[in-house]
């Protein structure tokens, strides 16, 4: 609120109302389970000598460099599938569809997306092996960054020119929130923008641009679509889906942005 990026739109209390109601709900059933799992995943192949990094005596340091890009390789290529699959970015559009983004935005995701996600990284987590301390060190990182990246914080144009390049900035996350498909289906990255430009999915706007561009979807605009029973039924109105155009509501990988 010191330095936002973005003026302060009418409803906001309404919003973070229904923001937190989601994040309370998420962190009861998937969060805490989903970061524990992970951590317990990673005791139990360190206990067992299961996974790849068992092998190698490279040291909390180095485990956790190769942690941090496995998984944030996985959150990257899961990210672009959820865009990419109908049913399962009728999940993700309930992220997308918050009109303004900020730190509440992070966790308004649903519940069922968030399950996929975790069933999905287990397996991923022990067959990595890493070391309980490195997944201790990236989990505290992703997360830190993953609500840094969803806040409405004003980033200086100098420094934001040279930290883009090492994390996930606000200008580059909340570029991918924007209304425009050519945005929404680019930057990726959850906690490190490297695959991004590694794979020619990064884009970027002038500066100034980012103060006023139009997030959120198309559709879903109206405040009642951000209400936590509607948002959690979001994924199932077909109706709505079905007289939504398709480059809104399904976004593909044909962008002539990248």
């Amino acid at each position: 609120m010191l330095a936002p990026r973005r003026p302060e739109t009418r409803g906001l209390a309404y919003r973070w109302a229904n923001n937190i109601t989601l994040a309370v709900l998420n962190h009861v059933v998937v969060y805490w389970v989903g970061a524990a799992l992970a951590v317990a995943t990673a005791w139990w192949a360190e206990t067992e000598g299961l996974g790849l990094l068992q092998h190698f005596d490279i040291g909390v340091a180095g485990a956790f460099v190769v942690t941090l890009l496995a998984m944030e390789l996985l959150a990257y290529v899961l990210h672009r599938v959820v865009h990419r699959v109908p049913i399962i970015w009728r999940l993700h559009a309930m992220h997308h569809s918050d009109v303004e983004v900020d730190f509440t935005t992070t966790y308004r995701h649903h519940p069922f997306e968030n399950m996929l996600v975790m069933a999905i990284g287990a397996p991923f987590v022990m067959l990595l092996g890493a070391p309980v301390a490195a997944m201790v060190l990236y989990q505290v990182l992703r997360v830190s960054v993953n609500v840094l990246s969803h806040s409405n914080i004003r980033v200086p144009e100098t420094v934001e020119r040279w930290l883009k390049y090492l994390l996930v900035t606000p200008d580059f996350h909340h570029l991918h929130h924007c209304s425009d498909r050519r945005f929404t289906d680019s930057n990726y990255s959850a906690t490190v923008p490297w695959f991004d430009y590694l794979f020619g999915t990064a884009t970027q706007k002038p500066y100034a641009a980012y103060a006023t561009m139009e997030l959120g979807l198309e559709r879903f605009r109206d405040p009642v679509d951000s209400r936590v029973d509607q948002v959690l039924l979001m994924p199932f109105n077909g109706r709505r889906y079905k007289t939504a155009p398709a480059a809104e509501l399904h976004p593909t990988a044909d962008n002539p942005a990248t």
